[in-house]
């Protein structure tokens, strides 16, 4: 993009505000982005299946009822016995088969138990997914911010340098200046020009980013919030990440899924009682004009009493399952209590950072200004005044991502702690 691009750019965004046309704000990017996500739809869908899976189970412990049927043509000799000679047949049976658990060993509860299990680890993914793109879009918010300051500092670095070229080059004509120094205003020229390239490209992959997350083109951006409330110290905050943590929570639902499963696997072994209602009507089965209507209710029972020893490796794997799922755990709450420090290290180093960028920019704008004061009095040559205004930039460009570094912790460890 060249410079007269650069400028119309940044003055159309200007005229924009000028003139009230709503900017987005982070909390409606946030919104978007949860709204366009594919990967929270899956997360979701997820969750929506796994619910699905918990009714089946609790369809277990209910009643069932099936029909079967079957209906044919063909030719029966019973070969003379009981006078019966052959005949074309249409052999057809009806049955009806009614069941409901009486007792199940426990399969059916602890079957339950796991799908409740993975229902609540599954609506827990979904809660991670939003946690990760929320964190993901102020991430990219930010940047997009910081690019924006960025290419409109080095726009207006390189519309200066431009004159002063121009300024430098007038005077070598007339012999008030020296070649060198037309040299050095055209290599800061160079340089700024290339520094607006860098910021472009970084403003381009920041607006990218921001468009995929959101699905909407990035148009005016208002200026970052005010930095998000976070616990009141590092022991609450590791207090609140330990009840409410997402990872935490699925790790903890992972271990209640798979004392389910040692459950199950005990029940395996066990004897399963049920009551059931039979009802049949069969034709034409075993010789023609053959007739049988039948009607049966009564208990079946099941029990398998020796699987050669499957049922007990059944249960050895589970209570591994167990045991593993019991050391994520752990490892989940150490994990998430170290993230807690280093995410509340970070947003304090992050806030000290903000305070020293401010004095910075401050400091480095009364430089320049006293800089071009200096300048246009003689006192110094322009080429001090491009030097003072590239540490100016420098310190605009700190600042911006000091802000940035300071909502995206704070946000970080709100995400750490439970807390959307």
């Amino acid at each position: 993009m060249k410079r007269a691009t650069v400028l119309i750019a940044v003055n159309l965004a200007a005229f924009a505000l000028a003139h009230g046309a709503r900017a987005q704000d982070l909390a409606t990017a946030i919104a978007d982005t949860r709204a366009h996500s594919p990967e929270l739809v899956a997360a979701e869908a997820d969750a929506g299946a796994a619910e699905a899976r918990v009714a089946q189970a609790r369809a277990a412990a209910g009643p069932t009822a099936r029909i079967e049927g079957s209906i044919g043509y063909g030719r029966l000799d019973p070969g003379g016995y009981f006078g019966l000679s052959a005949d074309d047949v249409t052999p057809s049976a009806v049955q009806f088969v009614g069941e409901y658990p009486l007792y199940a060993g426990g399969r059916i509860a602890s079957a339950l138990d796991q799908a409740v299990a993975g229902h609540r680890a599954a609506k827990i993914g979904a809660d991670m997914a939003r946690q990760n793109l929320t964190l993901a879009t102020v991430s990219s918010y930010a940047e997009v911010l910081t690019a924006r300051e960025l290419v409109a500092s080095y726009a207006a670095l390189v519309a200066a340098l431009d004159e002063i070229v121009r300024d430098a080059a007038l005077r070598y004509d007339v012999g008030d200046a020296a070649s060198s120094e037309v040299a050095q205003a055209r290599a800061r020229r160079a340089e700024g020009q290339a520094g607006l390239v860098q910021a472009q490209g970084r403003l381009a992959a920041a607006e990218a980013r921001l468009e995929r997350l959101t699905g909407k083109t990035v148009g005016v951006l208002a200026p970052l919030p005010p930095r998000p409330e976070v616990p009141a110290s590092l022991g609450d905050a590791v207090d609140a990440a330990i009840a409410a943590n997402a990872m935490l929570a699925q790790a903890g639902a992972a271990v209640d899924g798979a004392d389910a499963g040692v459950r199950a696997a005990k029940a395996s072994n066990r004897p399963t009682i049920g009551v059931f209602a039979e009802g049949a009507r069969v034709r034409d089965q075993f010789f023609p004009d053959y007739r049988a209507d039948s009607m049966t209710v009564g208990l079946r029972g099941r029990w398998t009493f020796f699987d050669s020893g499957a049922s007990g490796a059944r249960v050895r794997e589970a209570e591994a399952q167990r045991s593993a799922s019991a050391a994520r755990l752990r490892q989940a709450r150490d994990e998430v209590t170290q993230a807690v420090i280093e995410a509340w290290s970070g947003l304090e180093s992050a806030e000290r950072g903000l305070e020293a960028a401010r004095e910075g920019d401050i400091a480095a704008r009364e430089a320049l200004r006293g800089t071009r004061l200096e300048v246009r009095s003689g006192a110094r040559p322009p080429l001090a005044e491009l030097d003072a205004e590239r540490e100016a930039i420098a310190a605009t460009a700190r600042l911006a991502e000091a802000r940035a570094a300071v909502q995206v912790a704070a946000w970080r460890l709100r995400l750490l702690c439970g807390i959307e």
